[in-house]
């Protein structure tokens, strides 16, 4: 019985502990990009288009 109870005790804290992280790294997250872009057409002034950032192009050769 007591045997029972720590293993429950202990499963009950491992589930909590994960739940906790779960929630922690969701709320870190990075903001959907839809946001980005509602954000960036807000900003770019009215009857305007907005630019896409220019991408850095990825290195192709070894360090």
């Amino acid at each position: 019985m007591l045997l029972k109870t720590v293993m429950l005790l202990l499963c009950a804290a491992g589930i909590t502990f994960y739940v906790r992280f779960l929630v922690a790294l969701c709320k870190e997250s990075k903001p959907r990009s839809s946001g980005y872009w509602v954000r960036l057409r807000l900003g770019s002034g009215e009857g305007t288009l907005a630019e896409l950032p220019k991408r850095i192009r990825p290195v192709t050769r070894a360090a």
